[in-house]
């Protein structure tokens, strides 16, 4: 495959787009025409119209009161008639598009959840179908080492557990920094995507992809083998340890071994695509002022092109690309990319010739 790039920028007009953290808090309508972007900052949603990259407006919310989304946005969702969810660190809402709760959803109060399971949240970011009655997600905290995917049904006040053929197999290759100074984690990113009538889990640590139909809540894991790249990751690393220096060796050592990010969907010609990407870290962690250095690291990216089973069609190095793709998604013939332009918000577009 050989690819050709051209890059598009948002009019914002008279606003400013916040691009803090990229499009991490974003969301999209089904068709890619509009993306709804939460700006902290202003306690807002802003609205854009990719069709016509332009602004269109800012939705204000209320931090606190009935009508509030907390102190803190850790994802955001929308559903098919257009109200939004956004979530904080305990529970979420669901909102109209004039900044109105329309109702809550905390877990432990709806009593869903066995006692030793209370004050767990669906903290990665659902699947929300059914007018928001239904949701898909990992259940658990940041802390939590281990999978939980569920469904849980607000109308019938249960909750399901997806039991994923032969996940246990796979690592996770989550990190935890214990240490008298601080505590963080370097979790592996699990992802959930809807795509029609079928939900793809994935994760960042390896090639194998879960199929569940929406219709019968089958499940199918799905792996292939690329010809580019190894499969996953193989590394064995320890699960805590005790030492910022060895916090960040061990991600650099983790991050240059294969990693994939989650399939995107090309309704036009019914495929899937799947980026994945190696990168060679800039700095060495015992060098001064680490993450300070002007240089950047660099990775080798590749695309793999799948029918709508997950049969491989092709595969391809993207030199075009020397860092992993951002919030990538297919529209009008071309893979758009996420972009910073001079703090502006833009798509890199990519052909496929």
């Amino acid at each position: 495959m050989t690819f050709s790039i051209d890059t598009v920028v948002v009019d914002a007009g008279e606003e400013i787009i916040n691009l803090k953290y990229g499009l991490w808090r974003g969301v999209f309508n089904s068709d890619h025409s509009t993306l709804y972007l939460w700006d902290d900052d202003e306690v807002a949603m802003t609205k854009i119209n990719i069709d016509e990259l332009r602004l269109v407006e800012k939705i204000k919310f209320e931090k606190e009161g009935p009508d509030g989304v907390g102190t803190y946005t850790t994802w955001t969702g929308l559903l098919d008639n257009g109200n939004l969810l956004v979530a904080n660190f305990s529970d979420f809402g669901l909102f109209d598009q004039s900044g109105k709760k329309l109702r809550s959803y905390d877990l432990s109060k709806e009593n869903l959840l066995d006692e030793e399971k209370k004050g767990q949240t669906l903290y990665q970011k659902p699947v929300m179908i059914d007018d928001g009655n239904m949701a898909y997600g990992r259940l658990g905290d940041w802390m939590d080492d281990e999978l939980n995917f569920v469904k849980i049904d607000f109308k019938e006040k249960t909750v399901q557990r997806l039991d994923l053929p032969g996940y246990e197999e796979l690592p996770n290759y989550n990190i935890l920094l214990k240490s008298e100074m601080m505590t963080m984690i370097s979790p592996s990113e699990q992802t959930i995507s809807l795509f029609g009538n079928k939900l793809i889990i994935s994760g960042s640590a390896y090639n194998t992809v879960f199929s569940i139909d929406l219709k019968t809540d089958s499940i199918r894991r799905i792996d292939y083998e690329p010809l580019l790249s190894a499969k996953g990751k193989t590394g064995k690393y320890p699960k805590e340890v005790d030492s910022e220096k060895q916090f960040k060796e061990l991600m650099n050592d983790i991050g240059k071994e294969i990693n994939f990010q989650p399939p995107f969907w090309d309704a036009d010609n019914r495929r899937f695509y799947r980026f994945s990407y190696q990168t060679t870290p800039a700095a060495q962690p015992d060098a001064p002022n680490i993450g300070e250095s002007e240089d950047k690291s660099v990775s080798k990216v590749f695309l793999t092109v799948f029918d709508e089973n997950f049969q491989v069609l092709g595969e391809s190095v993207v030199s075009e690309l020397n860092q992993p793709p951002s919030s990538p998604f297919f529209k009008d013939g071309k893979i758009w990319i996420y972009v910073n332009v001079d703090d502006e918000l833009g798509f890199a577009r990519l052909t496929i010739n």
